[in-house]
Parts: C-alpha cells; structure tokens; sequence
C-alpha cells in the first residue's frame, strides 16, 4: 500500500511539473500570412494601457484575424505580442508572451508628477511588408510638457523583441520606459 502511494505522488508530481511548465512550440507553415489589416486603434482605456496590435492566427488550413486591443499594464513586464516571422522557405508563427521589462543602462529616467494623457486614437497606414510590426505613438515628457510622438511601422528582428514606450505609475510620479529593442 505505501509502495502504491509512493508511486502515486511521484507520478502526479511528474504531472505536475510538466502541465505547469510553459512549452513553446513556433507553428512552421509554407502560406505566408496576409498583411495585417489596416486598424482604427481606439481611445485608451487610461494612460498606463498599451496597445496590442491585431495578427493573423492560422486555424483550419486558413489565416484568421484577431482584432487588436487595449492591455492593462503588469509591473515590470511588458506584452510581446504574437508575430509571423519567415524563416527560410516557412512562415513561423511566435506566440504572444509576457517578458520582463529590462531597459538599456543608457536610459535616462522619466519621472513626472503630472498624469500623462491618454493615448491618441491613430489610424494604422498599410503595412509595408508582412515582416513590419506597427509601433504605436506615445506620450514623451519635452520642455516641461507632453509632446505626441506618431506611430511607425518597425522590421521584426529574429533575435528581440520591440518593448513599446509606455508610461507606468510608480506610487505618486509616472514614469516612462522608452521603447527600445530588448534581446530574446
């Protein structure tokens, strides 16, 4: 009976141990997506809020849109949205994930006690090729006020991932993180 019990706990902490890891596993197709639609992108929900651009997800032998949407925030991390990347003769899909946000040590920091405001809602210009993410507009802190930066479109790079500019609030100050690319 001990013997049973035993192997019981060693298999479901083996069970265990693999449901609660995180697999990744890159879908690899030979049908490159569409280009992304074209996005009215809405006012934001507060100035913490980001946007998360639409992508096509492949489902039943075709491309499917996902609209994009407003993400709340989460400390120090930042939403890495899902992409398609061509990697020789094949069309890889990475997944959409939440990283650790680690600026680069020649940051300066941005701390102002004045709540930043919200986005600006943005109209999405066609993509330029199916390899192009959309960077969304921000906020930046200039001369004492807040200037609009616009929105651009960026190249993926295999080998990082885009950490979008945003502002967080850090007790009674905002501060902001400038975007910037953050090596995978």
């Amino acid at each position: 009976m001990r013997k049973a019990l035993l192997l019981a706990f060693a298999v479901a902490s083996v069970f265990t141990s693999v449901v609660g890891a995180q697999v990744r596993m890159d879908l690899r197709i030979n049908v490159a997506p569409p280009p992304a639609r074209v996005e009215v992108i809405p006012p934001a929900p507060s100035p913490e809020h980001y946007w998360i651009a639409g992508h096509w997800q492949y489902e039943g032998n075709q491309h499917v849109w996902v609209a994009g949407h407003w993400e709340a925030p989460r400390a120090g991390e930042f939403w890495v949205r899902p992409f398609w990347l061509r990697e020789g003769d094949a069309w890889v899909f990475h997944p959409g994930r939440w990283i650790k946000v680690a600026p680069p040590a020649e940051f300066v920091r941005v701390a102002v006690n004045t709540r930043p405001p919200l986005p600006r809602a943005e109209r999405v210009p066609p993509q330029p090729s199916i390899e192009d993410f959309w960077v969304p507009g921000f906020w930046r802190w200039e001369s004492g006020g807040f200037v609009w930066v616009e929105g651009r479109w960026e190249r993926h790079r295999p080998d990082a991932v885009w950490i979008q500019a945003h502002w967080m609030r850090a007790g009674n100050v905002w501060e902001f993180v400038g975007g910037h690319w953050q090596r995978i």
